[in-house]
């Protein structure tokens, strides 16, 4: 299987960590003390304090793949406990949900012909032999405190992506039942909430094609 490198900006502060980092934190549920990611059923709303501190290890990322529009794609998610970005004052949130994806005509991921990343809102795609590849793997670029994740380095008014911060060595984990929470997964209203109801999740094929170009 082909997985991506994920290149941090040089001022990044904050690493994808493994779900259960939002037990160290801790954090609250509806209120409640988090002991648990069995917790993680039905809805409801991760409170995690304001001054959230990032655990440093172990980086991780998880791992599905879903057969949809003739290909295999293989999505690899990252999770972050806070997004300090900020657009004209608004946009910080608690948790974030990244992903990038290869779309494969092999189950095993070997083959990769399309690539998207995650963006904000929407995506970028690009067909594979467009894709920057660094020892066979392909080349992402994750933007500063936003975590949006682009195919070259990137600055604008947006976002800053220098590339020349750490390359990620990430543990991909498959997903476990907490995917299937329905929640938010923060305090904040910018907090992303249930993964299983994205149309990435759902059909990626068609994410795909409503990506950017």
């Amino acid at each position: 299987m082909i997985e991506p490198l994920l290149i941090l900006d040089s001022h990044e502060k904050w690493r994808p960590l493994e779900v259960e980092s939002i037990l160290r934190v801790p954090s609250k549920l509806n209120g409640q003390p988090l002991s648990s990611l069995d917790q993680l059923v039905g809805d409801g709303k991760i409170d995690m304090p304001a001054d959230t501190e990032s655990p440093t290890e172990p980086l991780v990322g998880y791992h599905r793949v879903v057969f949809a529009g003739g290909l295999w794609w293989h999505q690899f998610w990252t999770w972050w406990l806070y997004n300090p970005k900020k657009y004209a004052g608004f946009g910080e949130h608690e948790g974030d949900w990244e992903m990038v994806q290869l779309g494969c005509i092999d189950e095993v991921g070997d083959f990769p012909v399309l690539m998207t990343c995650s963006q904000h809102s929407g995506g970028e795609k690009r067909e594979y032999w467009r894709v920057e590849l660094t020892s066979d793997q392909p080349t992402v670029y994750v933007a500063r405190d936003s975590h949006a994740n682009y195919f070259s380095r990137h600055e604008d008014v947006t976002d800053q992506a220098n590339g020349e911060g750490e390359r990620l060595v990430l543990e991909w984990r498959e997903f476990d039942t907490w995917a299937g929470f329905m929640g938010k997964w923060g305090n904040s209203e910018n907090s992303p909430g249930p993964l299983t109801t994205r149309r990435a999740w759902q059909a990626p094929h068609a994410w795909h094609g409503q990506a950017r170009g």
